[in-house]
């Protein structure tokens, strides 16, 4: 088969060759046996292959430092096989690489093996890497007095992984650094002032599980010991310029994003990196750990923070909707003319601010369905929940306060507040307020009885007095067709009157006196409307109210009714 044969059938079809090609543009170089472990082939099998593309010129090796013995071969991309991988003519350019990168591409890639093939018994599962440019990070970041800016994170790899790992399970990233030492200390703490500049800016969140830890594969134990030393200073500046604050949610977010650096010493045995606790830390030079340990630390410090962000999340959102329904309470008379249902004013006038949030808690279908329709009041659909949940809830209250206001008249007889709160329960849908629910339940001081006494007290001997005089002055035939009671019923009409919802009968004040208003609002209820004396018959009496609110409750809960309250009328 010629090498255009070839090339054609890779194009059109695939196939193990074309698996190659898919992972030298991946991973840049990889070795013949990398490959091989990568494809699950034998060695023979994949030479050969190799060899094939090779002669097709869509591949080149080489051995780094020598061109002969047993070194092995690493492979790379050239331009024509990177096009026909792409499938565009417009393909990243390949150029011979040199031998410390071609060493340090290979140590890359022996890690993405080492994580994937031994990462599943230490309870890691590889699931995404990204070699070289194709892990790198870019962001804008704002720093003061320099705007805005796009700076750059150039990772060796990156990796995300299914981690399993002491009761910890989630999905981690992190960025991998490789050093053959032949970086120097200042390079390697620029490094970590990006990664820490990328943490500080948060750029890692939506794209990140969590804040990536920084992971240094090196040489020696004492090159990653000395690098630590040099990056806990640049950790703990870091910390100092982006101090939490108190409590314990400041704390577990701040540990969620800050920074996590480690580093080992083996670098040429990748493998040994993944299970076992070879990690160095930050001032903890007496501790090692694991790559699972680590891993699994930085999803519980996520799942920690994430936490707290919900919480504050719904509460802001919670606040949202409180406010929204204090919104709602503040137009109850357009709501009320919206879903024309004139009691549902009274209902939202007891929504006080302070008992909002109780409503919101307890009420959550009432809520919902008042939010919605509020978001929405030309949605027919709507209005109709709204106006059957709020006189649902209407409906609901009133029966609970009419419950209360009989068991009240039951305990505590006849008195002027029970008469208050009884024609407020009849008058069209209104409501009690708390303060009136709050002394229904006390003793009165006095009873209806003993308050309407005192209204008149020296009344009707000033009133007898007046009409026996009257009379008197009387012409012989006037007085013989005038009696004491005609003359008594016509003073009472000119000198009382009769409150419209407590029923007290009181003198009318002096126009002059100081209790000249009196005759506005009623002194002894405070709430109800003076009449004059000869409509007392328009004025329900309480029995009459408490035998309404009876019946009423009879109608929206065909339950046995309570035994007849006590009234004085």
């Amino acid at each position: 088969m010629s090498n255009q044969d070839f090339v054609r059938r890779l194009r059109t079809s695939g196939g193990p060759s074309h698996d190659l090609l898919v992972l030298l543009d991946t991973h840049r170089v990889l070795t013949t046996n990398q490959l091989a472990r990568a494809t699950g082939a034998p060695v023979r099998t994949v030479r050969h292959r190799l060899d094939r593309l090779r002669t097709a010129g869509l591949i080149d090796a080489v051995r780094p430092g020598r061109e002969s013995g047993s070194a092995p071969r690493h492979w790379w991309l050239r331009t024509t096989g990177a096009r026909l991988v792409s499938g565009t003519a417009a393909a990243p350019g390949r150029q011979r690489p040199s031998g410390l990168h071609v060493a340090h591409a290979a140590t890359i890639g022996e890690m993405w093996l080492a994580v994937r093939d031994h990462g599943p018994a230490a309870g890691l599962v590889l699931r995404k890497w990204w070699s070289d440019r194709a892990g790198w990070q870019a962001w804008e970041t704002r720093s003061p007095g320099w705007g805005t800016r796009t700076r750059r994170l150039t990772p060796d790899a990156a990796l995300v992984v299914d981690v399993d790992h002491d009761g910890v399970t989630g999905t981690a990233a992190a960025f991998v650094e490789v050093d053959l030492a032949t970086m120097t200390q200042a390079v390697l703490r620029d490094k970590v002032t990006r990664y820490l500049a990328y943490a500080a800016d948060r750029a890692w969140q939506d794209r990140w599980p969590h804040c990536p830890p920084l992971l240094l594969l090196t040489t020696t134990d004492a090159r990653a010991a000395t690098f630590l030393a040099a990056a806990s200073k640049q950790l703990a500046a870091a910390r100092r310029d982006h101090q939490a604050g108190g409590g314990q949610a400041w704390r577990d977010i701040a540990d969620a994003n800050s920074l996590v650096v480690a580093a080992c010493g083996l670098v040429r045995d990748p493998t040994a990196a993944i299970g076992g606790p070879v990690w160095l830390l930050p001032d903890r030079a007496a501790a090692r750990a694991s790559l699972p340990q680590l891993l699994a630390g930085r999803i519980a410090a996520e799942v920690r923070a994430q936490h707290h962000y919900d919480q504050a999340a719904s509460g802001a959102d919670r606040r949202d909707r409180i406010n929204q329904l204090g919104t709602i309470r503040d137009a109850a008379d357009e709501v009320a003319r919206l879903l024309n249902i004139p009691a549902v004013a009274h209902l939202l006038a007891r929504w006080y601010p302070a008992t909002l949030p109780d409503l919101h808690d307890q009420n959550p279908e009432l809520v919902d369905t008042l939010l919605a329709w509020w978001a929405n009041r030309d949605d027919p659909h709507l209005t109709r929940q709204a106006g059957t949940a709020l006189l649902d809830r209407h409906t609901d209250v009133w029966t609970e306060q009419a419950e209360q206001l009989l068991t009240a008249a039951d305990r505590h007889g006849d008195h002027l507040r029970l008469r208050v709160a009884a024609a407020t329960l009849t008058n069209g849908g209104q409501l009690l307020d708390s303060r009136m629910l709050d002394e229904l339940h006390q003793p009165p001081s006095r009873s209806w009885a003993q308050v309407q006494a005192a209204a008149i007290e020296g009344y009707p001997t000033a009133r007898d007095d007046e009409v026996t005089a009257v009379r008197a002055h009387l012409a012989w035939r006037a007085r013989r067709r005038t009696t004491i009671d005609q003359l008594t019923a016509e003073h009472d009409r000119e000198h009382l009157l009769i409150c419209d919802t407590c029923a007290i009968t009181y003198p009318r004040p002096d126009p002059q006196g100081e209790h000249w208003r009196d005759d506005e609002a009623c002194p002894h209820c405070h709430t109800g409307t003076p009449l004059p004396y000869e409509r007392r018959d328009q004025v329900a009496t309480l029995d009459q109210r408490l035998t309404a609110i009876r019946a009423h409750l009879h109608a929206v809960s065909p339950s046995p009714p309570r035994g007849p309250g006590r009234s004085a009328e």
